[in-house]
């Protein structure tokens, strides 16, 4: 196991001194500094140990300042990080067991480097219990995302038992071009929902995650980019002759832009999926079908747009998966931003909504 260790000036000595402690027992660390006792910033260290762990660059995490809080603050800031400061052998115990806590943090004006060391090999030699623990972690999580002022490009979601990827279109960040020789200077963000919609079925037929940014050059380089968005029969036609869609993991009939709905059903139902128009100008991928209690034939959509809360669609909502919640900036004519938002990007609809979809079948 590769550990992760970083310091800020007052935390120097005892983290040179856990160093040799760890690397005596074998352990394999990157040291992320300070190197010096000069004043520097704790905040340096905590992201750059907590980024190393959460990108797995690193499979744990110790950070040491003065009293510890500082610096765990800064990693806990970093998503996906479980930092805990603790000045006892038993807190260290409980946080692996009970909050596989990732990254420990010390004060060095608080313990001795004895005890420092103590606390250090029962924080590593312990394992999460999980159970319960899982759980309770979930809601926490929950919480983070739910706090969350605006999402980011990517948002997990868990269909079927399976994590996907939904892409978060509304993200402002998406600037990759996507561009209409006519009109230059589009982007994935102004109309990429072809794009993101292809990406999403792709990853929940085969489980490939293809790049939006890969994606969007394909679909430039064959016509697939028209003059409002994508234009799918043709970016659908070319990954075939291109020998792409077994690897995606569906076939394509060229049955595109059909209003057959029980065709439709018969897709959906049968493994496959679809990308569609719940309004005119706006594409989502179809993913899933369900019979309601009242016979009513539904079909989960993933909206990149996160139009579950608009006006054209709401009505039609039949239930939304909770943790799709996407935040989003408001803003007016001007650019300014009045406000924020919050929409799901995972919905469940009547079979009788979408249209002009294009097939994608179950191999």
């Amino acid at each position: 196991m590769k550990l992760a260790i970083g310091c800020d000036h007052r935390g120097l000595n005892l983290k040179n001194s856990i160093i040799m402690h760890l690397r005596d027992k074998g352990w394999d660390l990157e040291d992320f500094g300070t190197y010096s006792p000069e004043s520097t910033d704790y905040p340096i260290y905590g992201e750059k140990v907590a980024r190393a762990v959460v990108e797995g660059r690193a499979q744990m995490g110790i950070l040491v300042c003065g009293t510890g809080f500082g610096i765990s603050l800064s990693a806990n800031a970093v998503e996906g990080a479980r930092c805990v400061n603790c000045s006892d052998v038993y807190t260290a115990t409980l946080t692996r067991r009970h909050n596989n806590g990732n990254i420990l943090a010390l004060g060095a004006d608080v313990i001795s480097i004895g005890l420092a060391n103590m606390i250090v090999d029962a924080f590593l030699g312990e394992e999460f219990e999980g159970g319960r623990h899982t759980r309770r972690l979930n809601m926490v999580a929950d919480i983070r995302r739910r706090s969350r002022l605006i999402t980011g490009k990517t948002l997990p979601v868990h269909i079927g038992g399976r994590e996907l990827t939904l892409y978060n279109q509304r993200c402002p960040e998406w600037t990759y071009p996507y561009e209409y020789a006519p009109n230059p200077g589009g982007t994935l963000t102004h109309s990429g929902c072809g794009v993101f919609s292809l990406c999403e079925a792709i990853e929940y037929m085969s489980g490939v995650r293809v790049s939006p940014e890969e994606m969007a050059d394909f679909s430039v380089s064959v016509g697939g980019r028209a003059e409002d968005g994508t234009d799918r029969p043709t970016l659908l036609k070319a990954i075939v002759e291109h020998g792409l869609d077994s690897e995606y993991g569906f076939r394509y009939a060229l049955d595109g832009h059909l209003n057959d709905r029980s065709l439709l059903w018969e897709c959906i139902s049968g493994g496959g999926c679809a990308l569609a128009n719940l309004r005119a100008g706006h594409i989502v991928a179809l993913v899933g079908s369900r019979i309601s209690p009242e016979g009513e034939k539904q079909l989960l959509v993933i909206d990149c747009h996160s139009e579950s809360a608009d006006d054209r669609i709401r009505e039609q909502v039949r239930e939304i998966l909770p943790e799709s919640e996407v935040r989003y900036a408001v803003t007016n004519s001007a650019g300014v931003i009045t406000g924020y938002s919050v929409s799901s990007g995972v919905f469940w609809v009547p079979l009788s909504l979408p249209r002009d979809f294009d097939l994608l079948h179950a191999l």
